[in-house]
């Protein structure tokens, strides 16, 4: 038997007994929505469709220049617009009203079954998450503010169902200001080029910085990290931070409270990179490929019954 088969094999089995664990698996959620290229990033219909996979979903959130918040993940109009003039691509999200951006479509870059996609605002996502608990939404705040984000969600009886979401600290404990006790999940990961000694090195020097600022702070403020994470599979070790460290990463964080999702940034097209991650002790995912993580974790829960 392959090793990374008998690996798989080993992890399915280590989990038939884990009993409620799996419940933990409902924070597992998908990247700006869509993931890489399986849905459009950050549209309504992407959300719901998420919603209505079982799965949560993590989304950006910008402030238009006449202070609309909306769902949309670039900076600028280059990447998923379609239709726009050409002298549009390079003009700033935040420098643009809101009447020119809410007919853009924003979904065809993808396939034209997307088409009548377009930029939702915050309201309309808030919107469809009431009455709808399990709806979690992972607010990545890209300039808008986390008090604004907390007073549209608490307008909508939703704020429970946000975890303000991003690679900054400082950040975390601003929306534990304006939202004390609530809900967050920083990010964790330096996009190693390469699994090149090097890169190893400056990743885990990534790492270790933001560790450093967590642990003088003693981990407050912090519901979940999402980990990112490398996948090597032809090599012997194939996770580029190691398999014990990340393993000492997650016991960490588990004996300060903290839930560990990890999102694959290299592999995650594998379901059984995501096993490997769940034997590490992860309670969750994120994902680049939303339709495998769906089914990883239907098989997670359909081994623990």
């Amino acid at each position: 038997m392959k090793k990374g088969i008998l690996f798989g094999v080993c992890a399915i089995a280590a989990i038939v007994n884990a009993g409620p664990r799996e419940d933990g698996l409902f924070i597992s959620h998908v990247h700006r929505g869509g993931g890489k290229l399986e849905r459009p990033d950050n549209t309504l219909e992407t959300f719901l469709w998420c919603w209505g996979n079982g799965s949560a979903l993590e989304c950006d959130c910008r402030v238009t220049a006449d202070g609309v918040g909306i769902m949309f993940h670039d900076n600028d109009l280059k990447r998923t617009p379609r239709g726009i003039p050409n002298d549009w691509k390079k003009r700033k999200v935040s420098s643009m009203k809101w009447e020119e951006l809410r007919d853009i479509d924003v979904g065809s870059y993808l396939s034209p079954q997307y088409s009548s996609e377009r930029i939702p605002r915050i309201e309309a996502v808030l919107a469809a998450m009431v009455g709808h608990p399990s709806y979690l939404l992972f607010v990545d705040e890209k300039g808008i503010g986390p008090k604004r984000i907390a007073e549209e969600a608490r307008k909508f009886g939703v704020l429970d169902q946000i975890y303000y979401t991003g690679a900054s600290y400082q950040n975390i404990v601003t929306w534990n200001e304006a939202v004390p006790g609530g809900k967050s999940l920083l990010w964790i990961g330096a996009f190693p080029k390469n699994d090149s000694p090097e890169e190893a090195k400056r990743t885990r020097a990534h790492f270790e910085k933001i560790m450093a600022e967590v642990r003088s702070a003693n981990f407050k403020y912090i519901t979940a990290v999402s980990i990112h994470t490398y996948y090597y599979p032809n090599k012997e070790d194939p996770f580029i931070l190691t398999t014990p460290y990340l393993k000492s990463l997650i016991d960490e964080f588990h004996a300060h409270g903290v839930k560990v999702c990890s999102i694959p940034f290299r592999g995650g097209e594998t379901p059984e990179v995501y096993y490997k991650l769940w034997e590490l002790g992860c309670d969750g995912f994120s994902t680049d490929y939303p339709s495998v993580m769906f089914q990883v974790i239907k098989d997670l829960k359909e081994k623990a019954k």
